[in-house]
Formats: structure tokens, sequence, C-alpha cells
């Protein structure tokens, strides 16, 4: 009987552990800045797709670091990216996740001033069902 435990408790730790080294090849993390990857790959409890969407998400307010170095003609299609990115992201995650993230991306002490800036100086869009491709 013990040998059987012995068993089952190393089957279990060999699939957990191999579902651990498997998992980041669901979400495609180029372009997400290393320790944001990190944060989100450590997000036990969030399902692939909520990871994929935090991924996209990042990857699009990452633009938005150094906004006040934003030329004006690339400000719409940043503006669209981050637009298509907050939509995907608002379908699979909480705001409470999703201001996680801001905070991993932009650190506590510009985040706030990041986001009011975009708010004001980018351009306000609407977009097609269609032009919406979530990751």
């Amino acid at each position: 009987m013990n040998q059987f435990k012995l068993i089952c408790i190393s089957l279990v730790a060999i699939v957990g552990t191999g579902c651990q080294v498997i998992s980041p090849l669901f979400v495609n993390y180029n372009g997400v800045r290393m320790d944001v990857a990190r944060w989100i790959n450590n997000q036990q409890l969030l399902s692939m797709q909520q990871k994929r969407s935090l991924a996209q998400l990042s990857k699009a307010q990452q633009k938005l670091y150094r906004i006040e170095q934003i030329p004006e003609d690339q400000k719409l299609a940043i503006a669209k990216q981050n637009q298509i990115a907050l939509h995907c992201a608002y379908q699979h995650l909480t705001e409470h996740k999703i201001s996680q993230l801001q905070l991993m991306v932009f650190g506590p002490e510009k985040k706030d001033a990041i986001l009011e800036k975009y708010d004001q100086e980018f351009p306000k869009i609407k977009l097609a069902a269609s032009a919406i491709q979530c990751e």
C-alpha cells in the first residue's frame, strides 16, 4: 500500500511540474517586458485566456511608458492598439487585475499621470467589432 501511495504522489508531482513548464507556451510573451511577463505567468489562479489578455494589454500599455515622447503621427495607432487590448482585457479580467497590471507596467508613482495624459491627449476612436482582434 505504501508503495502505491509513493507512486501516486510521484505521478502527481511529475504531472504538476510538467504543467508549469508547459504553461508559458500557451501565452505569447514576445514584446512584454521580462518582469511583467514573469508577473503574468505567476498569476496561478488565472486561465491561459486571462494571461493572454494581460500579455496583449501589457504590449499596448508599455508603449505609453514614455508618453511624453510619442510623436503625434503615432498616437492614433497606439490609441487603437490600447483600445483593442483594453476591450479584450475587460472581457476576461476584473478591473482590479487590469489595474494591477498597469501598476506593474507604469509603476505606482507614474500610473495615474500616464493614464490621465493618455486620456487627455490621445484620440478617442470607435472601433468596429470586426477590427477587434483578441489574442
